[in-house]
Order: structure tokens, then C-alpha cells, then sequence
């Protein structure tokens, strides 16, 4: 295999966004811990499973969009790996199925709760990658393949009769702070195509999306500081700082691909507001700044887009 069909494999199932996925299942296995206290069941191999999971999930997502993609990219990016001939249509499709199929599998053999969300995980992929191209609600089924991450791990501690047992509350505060991941991406998405449009935007169709990108700082922040946690400041005012640099400067060179990409590799940011506070160790504290860089880091060797 030469060193560009790898560079391909690797652009393709966008490895570099792989350490963001990490870092949303280290908020959901903390969420876990922490809603499920008493009938979490943590173990390094259920953990390593679901880490596997969650990156086939993933990067069979990825492959299964550009094996999807075909005949856009042909007429507008022909030098895309399938539609130069660098790589077999068949065989990507292959690679999705496998990756997204073992995923699905692993996440059912830690539990069944975080198999159920693994499945909501393939058919937001399968609605968005549908959909991406004709229907701009198709945005939701995005984030929220990237929302579902959150439950699919916390879940991964219980059983199913552990699940039935537990109060809906403690379900529902996990698929809240998806909401505001989910927001997040869809704020990327927004800006972007807001950025990019050939026709007058409006003040008020900019201010919504960066109002979408700050989602995070509303679910997650907003109340643990209404409860008065004082260590919520220090990852707020990171992600706060980060995201006005990388805003300002997309305004300033309308760079919409590194917009992207740098608000991407800036997702451990977002589970950092509230690693920060649930980490049982400060260890955990600089593990999602340190996934923020490799993200940025992997992005130098295939892009995230």
C-alpha cells in the first residue's frame, strides 16, 4: 500500500477527530459514575470496549459518507479517493459495514442500555449521510450522532435491569448535556454555511449559529454555577477564550475549512466544562486539553474534514 492510499484511508474515516470521540466518552463514563453511583460497574475491559465502540462507530460513519458521496464528489471534488480510483468503492463500503457492524457488537457486549444508543448512533449516521446534501435539517441527525455518544458510555456501566430500575431523572440529564454537544455541532454546521453563502446574511442569521456554539455554555455550565460550583469557572473561561479566538478569526479571513477543523479539534473543550468538575482526579483535568491538541495535532497529517 502506498503512503497516499493511507493518507486516504486516514482522510477518509477522519481519524484526526478520533481524539474528540475519546473525549466524549470520558464525559459519558464520568456522567456514568456519577448519576449511577450505586449500580455502576466499572471495569478496564468494558472501558477499552467501549473506546472501541465508539471509534468504529465513528469511522465507519465517516467511511459510509464518502462511499455515499460518490457522484457529488465526483462532479465537484474528483480528486477525492473514490472518484480518482485511489480506493474501491466496494471496498470502503466493506470498512463502514465492518467498522459500524463491530462497533454495534462491542457496545452490546458490555450492555445492552449502550447497544440501544450505539443503534440510535447508526441511524443518525444513516439519516445524515441520507439526507446531508438535499435537506438542511439533516444538521440534527449529525449532532445528534455525535449527542448519543454521551448515553451510549454512561449507559455502558448498567445492566438492562439496572436501566429499567433507575428514575428517568438520571436518563434525562444525560441526554440534556447531549443537547448542548449537540448544539455545539450544530453551530459549527451553521456558521460555516452561514460564511459561505452567496446571498446577504443578516446580523440576526449570524448571531444564531455562534448562539448554537455557545449551546455548552448554557447546559453545562450555566447550572452547576447557578448552584454556585466554583471549579466550573476555570474550564469556562478556556472555552470561552477559544472559541472568541477562533470566531474572530474566521471573521477576519473567512477561512471557513479552518473554522472547522479548529472548532472540532476544540470538543474536549466542551466536555472539559464538565470534566473539570466531575474528575475524580486532577489527572482527569488535563487530559481534555491534551486531546484538544492531538486533535488539532492529527489534523497536520489528514484533515478533519
Amino acid at each position: 500500500m502506498t503512503r497516499q492510499k493511507v493518507i486516504d484511508l486516514l482522510a477518509m474515516s477522519r481519524f484526526a477527530n478520533l481524539p474528540t470521540v475519546w473525549s466524549n466518552g470520558l464525559l459519558g463514563v464520568l456522567l456514568g459514575l456519577t448519576i449511577f453511583r450505586d449500580s455502576a460497574h466499572l471495569c478496564p475491559t468494558c472501558l477499552t470496549l467501549t473506546g472501541l465502540a465508539l471509534s468504529f462507530l465513528y469511522l465507519g460513519g465517516c467511511f459510509f459518507n464518502d462511499w455515499h458521496d460518490l457522484d457529488f464528489d465526483t462532479k465537484t471534488r474528483p480528486d477525492r479517493p473514490i472518484p480518482s480510483g485511489r480506493w474501491s468503492r466496494q471496498t470502503i463500503l466493506t470498512l463502514s459495514i465492518l467498522l459500524m457492524g463491530g462497533g454495534l457488537v462491542l457496545s452490546s457486549l458490555v450492555s445492552l442500555p449502550a447497544g440501544l444508543f450505539a443503534l440510535g448512533i447508526v441511524i443518525c449516521i444513516l439519516a445524515y449521510t441520507k439526507w446531508h446534501k438535499v435537506h438542511p435539517a439533516s444538521f440534527f441527525f449529525m449532532a445528534g450522532a455525535r449527542a448519543l455518544i454521551y448515553p451510549t458510555a454512561a449507559l455502558s456501566l448498567i445492566s438492562w435491569d439496572q436501566m429499567t430500575l433507575t428514575s428517568i431523572d438520571n436518563t434525562l440529564v444525560v441526554l440534556v448535556v447531549g443537547i448542548g454537544l449537540g448544539g455545539y455541532i450544530l453551530g459549527i454546521s451553521l456558521t460555516a454555511r452561514a460564511e459561505t453563502s452567496k446571498d446577504p446574511v443578516s446580523d440576526a442569521r449570524k448571531t444564531f449559529p455562534i448562539l448554537c456554539l455557545c449551546a455548552p455554555v448554557f447546559f453545562f455550565s450555566g447550572p452547576l454555577l447557578l448552584t454556585n460550583v466554583g471549579n466550573a469557572i476555570p474550564p469556562l473561561a478556556l472555552f470561552i477564550i477559544v472559541i472568541a479566538i477562533i470566531v474572530r478569526q474566521l471573521r477576519a479571513n473567512h477561512d471557513v475549512g479552518a473554522f472547522v477543523s479548529r472548532t472540532l479539534a476544540a470538543i474536549p473543550l466542551v466536555d472539559y466544562l464538565l470534566v473539570f468538575v466531575l474528575a475524580p482526579h486532577v489527572i482527569f483535568w488535563v487530559l481534555c486539553p491534551l486531546l484538544a491538541l492531538a486533535a488539532l495535532g492529527l489534523q497536520k497529517i489528514a484533515p478533519a474534514t
